[in-house]
């Protein structure tokens, strides 16, 4: 359970750093709502999950477990489609850099060009040896 609760924490402290936990809340909103949400995952589980407390159905449970989270995992909406959405959209949409709002930049100082590149190498050259 302290896992649990660490990841938890840790979902929220990345979605309030990236300044996505109105989306985050959005999201887990749309998971138990509507008519595709999480609640008919959870009943599924849980029936397959109970009927492994009947000992001749153990294994066909454990069997069905099985296939209920591998089709949760890979299903279009899922959990990895869902994870790379959110890991795929940028933390702040509405803070665009524009030429307004760029730092400053301080010129660099001119540099004066050689008459002689050849002149130069030579002296870089002669400075190794």
């Amino acid at each position: 359970m302290p896992y649990v609760l660490l990841l938890f924490g840790a979902i929220l402290f990345v979605a309030g750093v990236r300044g996505k936990n109105a989306d985050l809340w959005t999201l887990v909103q749309g998971d138990f709502t509507g008519s595709d949400n999480f609640i008919f995952w959870a009943v599924a589980v849980g029936i397959v999950g109970g009927a492994g407390y009947i000992k001749p159905l153990r294994p066909l449970s454990i069997a069905f477990l099985t296939l209920l989270l591998v089709v949760l995992f890979l299903s279009n909406k899922g959990v990895i489609g869902q994870l790379q959405t959110y890991i795929g959209t940028p933390g702040n949409t509405s803070a665009q850099p524009t030429a307004s709002n760029l730092p400053s930049v301080m010129p660099l100082a001119p540099i004066a060009p050689l008459a002689n590149p050849m002149d130069q190498v030579n002296s870089n050259l002669g400075s190794i040896q």
